[in-house]
């Protein structure tokens, strides 16, 4: 009797984990069908391509303001070694 018990209970037990199995294949599928559509939804949206477009022109500003600081600084170092008193005493 009492394997006949669980041969019962096994078996139900194998039609509970079928149902379960079952429930989550259908659970994972639906999630993926939305997360292809959310990744095709933002693949075809201009954001990513406003971003990109945004990050390249603070790039180019960042390398023109990089260059002008480095002529000022240029600039002011070659001012600073014309205003220097001349040591060439033939030049007085």
């Amino acid at each position: 009797m009492s394997k006949h018990t669980n041969f019962k209970h096994h078996k139900m037990a194998g039609h509970d984990a079928e149902g379960l199995k079952n429930f989550w294949e259908k659970i994972i599928q639906e999630q993926t069908k939305q997360r292809e559509g959310e990744e095709s939804r933002l693949s075809k949206s201009a954001l990513n391509k406003l971003r990109h477009e945004w990050t390249q022109r603070l790039e180019g500003r960042a390398k023109q303001v990089q260059a002008h600081v480095k002529r000022q600084k240029e600039q002011m170092r070659l001012l600073s070694i014309e205003t220097l008193p001349s040591t060439d005493k033939t030049a007085a």
